[in-house]
């Protein structure tokens, strides 16, 4: 099941949980939501209807009762009384739909892990409630205007949660803040696209700088398996200098690995371990594999 939060009647959806405590989390002062569907953000997440199909956000029905355009661009409706066009009631909502539609396409998030909020990982056991405590402060912290923001390192063993975990942050991030986010596996989409960039046949030729800059400046990176090439002095300099950059503007990044970050000061450097130090909540996730359907079910 994936969060859409759909309500039945007055009868809210019990794992709309943490949906309703980040919203206040983020805007306390807020009161009780007009809409208990979307709780005020105008759509909601619709889940497909088979394991191919992921589903994405949809208007919510808040939105489309007020509708009086045709749902199309530029979302204006002709007003007799004022002998001209104006903005349909729901044009702020549909704005931000398309926006969020638009950086979701862009983040490279795996399907698998699309529509994946924090509601659905169970706390099956104490590290994975601070690792969900943790998810919350960062993304609470991420719409600070100031002070400084931390990011996640996640660590445990094979099937652990961590992927779906950090998925499912940026997933948050995009449905409250309508931010850029970036999902990279560090071997496939960072490594192997910077080599590829010196090659004259690949696709990616000429392309490093642009694709160290677009990792060194997305609002929200994450950086899945960490620690899995750590073999050359290269490796070390690319990685040091993605993650400076990303602390010198105080952006939020995530790191997944099968290793403690401890296990990284000899072998990626001093340097990077002292900067991932400063800048994550490191969380052990010490639970089953997920995908034995103990942790998650769902999946």
């Amino acid at each position: 099941m994936s969060a859409t939060y759909k309500s039945q009647g007055p009868a809210r959806d019990a794992r709309a949980g943490m949906f309703d405590h980040l919203r206040l989390q983020i805007h306390p002062e807020k009161g009780a939501p007009a809409c208990f569907q979307c709780l005020d953000l105008g759509y909601v997440f619709e889940p497909g209807l088979t394991r191919a199909d992921a589903g994405g956000f949809v208007l919510c029905e808040c939105q489309k009762k007020i509708t009086l355009c045709d749902g199309r661009p530029p979302y204006e409706y002709y007003d007799p009384a004022r002998r001209g066009f104006v903005a349909c009631p729901s044009k702020p909502a549909r704005i931000r739909l398309d926006r969020l539609r638009a950086l979701e396409r862009k983040s490279d998030v795996p399907r698998r892990y699309r529509g994946s909020f924090l509601d659905d990982i169970q706390p099956v056991d104490k590290t994975v409630v601070e690792a969900l405590d943790n998810a919350v402060n960062v993304i609470v912290e991420f719409g600070k205007t100031n002070g400084e923001r931390h990011g996640l390192f996640l660590w445990g063993g094979t099937g652990c949660g961590k992927t779906l975990l950090s998925c499912a942050v940026l997933n948050e991030i995009l449905r409250f803040y309508n931010a850029p986010v970036r999902y990279a596996k560090i071997s496939r989409d960072i490594l192997s696209r910077i080599r590829a960039s010196f090659n004259p046949n690949s696709e990616f030729y000429g392309e490093g700088r642009k694709i160290e800059q677009e990792l060194a400046s997305v609002a929200a990176l994450v950086i899945d398996d960490f620690g899995v090439h750590r073999e050359s002095e290269w490796v070390n300099e690319v990685l040091y200098d993605l993650i400076d950059a990303r602390y010198e503007n105080n952006l939020l990044t995530i790191l997944t690995s099968n290793e403690s970050l401890d296990s990284f000061r000899a072998s990626a450097g001093a340097r990077i371990h002292s900067r991932l130090k400063e800048m994550c909540y490191e969380t052990h996730i010490d639970a089953p594999d997920f995908r034995t359907g103990r942790l998650n079910p769902t999946l």
